[in-house]
């Protein structure tokens, strides 16, 4: 009797402590692992910005275009104005402000969020925000437009001097331009009023070289061998109407002392020529004095026969 329950009270003891151990390894994982964890939802990133550029510049009636990126937008909305005002220009994509001259540059599934402004002008020059719209403004990006009036850009244009070349010998103009706030679109080249290009005239060579961090337009006309017909008044005129000029002179052997510029060879040239007509003038005065003698001499003979 007293076996049976001793053994009784060993075997409730044994499966109490083998209790007692489950209930502390499942206490264990549930510690180890929240309750919640299981329906946890990744945190959304903020929205950033993608770099560009901050400050931009246009000419008066260009498309003004003010770029913004926005990444991990997700629902949010990009708003657009101006830094000094409260009121938006944009929201999304649409325009919330009465000028048609204002839209939004989007396409969806891109980053891209850019206010573009038709026909600038330079009342429009001034700083730009583009915001996620949220409870504060501190998720936005500053863009500076600058409206620069064309009829006011100051250009300075250089061409090479005055040229004087042998017939057959090389020519080579130089013409630059140089922008106050922006590089020169392009330049032309004019020989006597007629424009000149690659693709009319044939002899004629035109290179072209640009430096944005310089704004300088350099343009470079040249010929491997000149002609006479290649003389002339010639003329570089910027994209802005700049222009300047210059001659080249294209000589023959006979007016190289031109390209000299030397009196005395004229001289010397003068000279010889000079006494050239001295020398014929004398075989002319010799030869009819021999014909006057002959002709008295026939008259004394037919006379006294």
């Amino acid at each position: 009797m007293y076996m049976t329950s001793a053994k009784s009270m060993a075997s409730k003891v044994t499966w109490w402590h083998i209790g007692a151990i489950l209930l502390m390894n499942a206490a264990v994982v549930v510690a180890e692992f929240p309750a919640s964890g299981y329906n946890i939802q990744p945190e959304t990133p903020a929205p950033d910005f993608l770099s560009s550029p901050l400050n931009v510049t246009f000419r008066r009636g260009e498309l003004a275009i003010l770029r913004c990126s926005v990444y991990n937008l997700g629902t949010k909305t990009v708003v657009w104005r101006r830094h000094e005002h409260s009121f938006p220009l944009t929201s999304g994509s649409l325009t919330v402000v009465a000028d048609d001259r204002i839209q939004i540059g989007h396409v969806d599934f891109k980053n891209q969020w850019d206010l573009m402004i038709k026909n600038v002008q330079p009342e429009d020059e001034g700083v730009y925000e583009c915001q996620v719209a949220s409870t504060n403004r501190n998720i936005r990006r500053l863009v500076s437009l600058t409206v620069i009036d064309s009829k006011a850009e100051a250009m300075e244009i250089t061409i090479s001097r005055e040229q004087y070349v042998e017939r057959g010998e090389p020519v080579t103009l130089h013409c630059n331009v140089t922008g106050q706030h922006y590089t020169p679109d392009e330049i032309d080249w004019f020989r006597n009023g007629e424009k000149v290009t690659s693709e009319k005239h044939r002899r004629v060579k035109l290179l072209k070289q640009l430096s944005i961090a310089h704004k300088t337009f350099t343009s470079i006309l040249s010929i491997d061998k000149a002609t006479m017909e290649d003389s002339g008044v010639y003329v570089c005129r910027s994209s802005n109407m700049h222009i300047a000029n210059t001659k080249v002179h294209v000589l023959s052997a006979e007016t190289s002392n031109k390209k000299r510029g030397t009196y005395h060879d004229g001289y010397a040239d003068e000279h010889v020529s000079s006494d050239q007509m001295k020398s014929s003038a004398s075989t002319i005065r010799q030869a009819t004095f021999a014909i006057i003698c002959q002709c008295t001499l026939l008259m004394f003979t037919y006379c006294y026969k």
